[in-house]
């Protein structure tokens, strides 16, 4: 396609290469618990969840993607078991790589942890 990004295509790829061997895995998971999830630390202290479920929505069956680490959350559906373990491969690499290039999401800036006078914070006001 005209429009691939070398880099997410990479990662995509990688991620279904890699994740299609735990295809019956996961899939023995969702039949047995309704869900399959799986927690790892990929650096000191710092945890990944990684779930796959079931759910219906937009009037049929999707698989639901969830990644989440240190604040951040990605989430998507999927029609099929393959596809899911896919996205969540890619959302699994885009974690780290947004951690490493801009720092968490809880971060005011990489590499700054408190909140700067005059930046904007949540709240009611939005001060």
């Amino acid at each position: 396609m005209a429009n691939d990004i070398p880099y997410l295509q990479q990662i995509g790829d990688d991620a279904l290469n890699r994740n299609l061997a735990r295809l019956q895995e996961v899939k023995s998971a969702i039949l047995s618990n309704g869900y399959w999830e799986e927690e790892r630390e990929w650096r000191i202290s710092t945890l990944t969840t990684q779930r796959i479920e079931p759910e219906f929505a937009y009037d049929q069956w999707w698989f639901k993607v969830s990644v989440s680490c240190g604040g951040e959350e990605m989430i998507c559906r999927a029609p099929t078991l393959e596809r899911a373990l896919q996205f969540m491969g890619t959302f699994d690499r885009l974690t780290m790589d947004i951690m490493w290039t801009l720092g968490w999401s809880s971060w005011p800036a990489k590499g700054r942890l408190e909140i700067a006078e005059g930046e904007t914070v949540a709240g009611p006001t939005m001060t």
